[in-house]
C-alpha cells in the first residue's frame, strides 16, 4: 500500500482560527507506530483519521512549506525510531538521506508521497531492527520475550534462566550489543507501554497492575527519569 494516499496535508492561515494544529495525541499515536517498529497498527491508524494533517505555515513559498513540513515530519519519526531501538547513527543518517532528497523534490504531491513512504520504511527498520540476526541468539531471545510478555513481571534473572547463561553474562553481551543495560530495556518497554495506557485513560493503579511496576511512586519516578515529565503532565501535553 502507497502511505502517501491515505495522507491530506492542510496548511493552516495566520487567520485560521477554527482549525487547530494536528493535535499532540495524535502525533504520538502515529510516531508511536514507527517507535514500535508496528508498520500495522501505523496504517490502521492512517486510515482511521477523519480529517487533514494540519501544519502550521512556515513559508509564503508553497513548495518551500512542503519541505519545512517534511523536515519537520522526518525529525520527528527520527527521534521516535532511535527512542524504539533503532541505531542512532543509521538513523541520523537515514534522516539526512531523506532531506537531501525532499531539498530536490519540485512538486507538492511528490513530497507527501516520498516523505510518506520513507516513514513506513524507517517503521520497518526499527520493526527489522528488534530481531536483528546480527545480535546474538540470546539477545535476540530476550528482546521477543520481552516484546511478548512486556504486561508479565519480567527480571533479568528471568531472561537469564530462559537463555540457559548466568546473568552477569546475559548482561554484559546485551549492554554490549544494544548500548543500553538489559533492565534498563525492559524498564523503558514497560513505560513505552504505559504511555499507550495513559492516553486511553487508565489511572496509575491500573498501569501498575497491568505492567507489573511495583508502586506507582516507582512507576511515576521511572517515567519523570526517562522522559524528564511526570505521566501527569505527558496526558495535559498529550489533550
Amino acid at each position: 500500500m502507497n502511505l502517501g494516499e491515505l495522507i491530506t496535508i492542510k496548511t493552516l492561515e495566520s487567520d485560521d482560527s477554527e482549525q487547530l494544529h494536528t493535535t499532540y495525541r495524535t502525533e504520538i499515536k502515529l510516531f508511536s507506530c514507527v517507535q514500535n517498529g508496528d508498520v500495522d497498527l501505523l496504517l490502521k491508524e492512517l486510515k482511521g483519521l477523519d480529517y487533514s494533517l494540519f501544519v502550521g505555515k512556515m513559508s509564503d513559498n508553497d513548495i518551500m512549506q512542503y519541505r519545512y513540513m517534511a523536515v519537520s515530519i522526518i525529525t520527528l519519526a527520527t527521534r521516535y525510531a532511535i527512542q524504539g531501538g533503532y541505531d542512532e547513527i543509521k538513523a541520523y543518517s537515514f534522516s539526512d538521506n531523506v532531506i537531501k532528497t525532499v531539498d530536490r523534490l519540485d512538486s507538492e504531491q511528490d513530497i507527501i508521497l516520498y516523505i510518506a513512504n520513507e516513514i513506513l520504511e524507517l517503521t520497518r527498520k526499527v520493526k527489522k531492527s528488534r530481531t536483528n540476526p546480527e545480535n546474538s541468539p540470546y539477545v535476540r531471545k530476550c528482546i521477543c520475550y520481552i516484546n511478548n510478555n512486556i504486561t508479565d513481571k519480567i527480571s533479568v534473572s528471568d531472561l537469564s534462566e530462559i537463555c540457559g547463561i548466568s546473568s552477569d553474562y546475559l548482561s554484559q553481551i546485551f549492554k554490549k550489543e544494544m548500548g543500553e543495560n538489559l533492565s534498563s530495556y525492559i524498564l523503558r518497554k514497560k513505560l513505552q507501554k504505559a504511555k499507550s495506557l495513559l492516553l486511553d485513560n487508565y489511572t496509575y493503579a491500573q498501569i501498575c497492575e497491568a505492567l507489573n511496576f511495583s508502586s506507582t511512586s516507582y512507576f511515576v519516578t521511572s517515567f519523570k527519569r526517562f522522559y524528564l515529565m511526570t505521566p501527569g503532565q505527558y496526558v495535559r501535553l498529550s489533550k
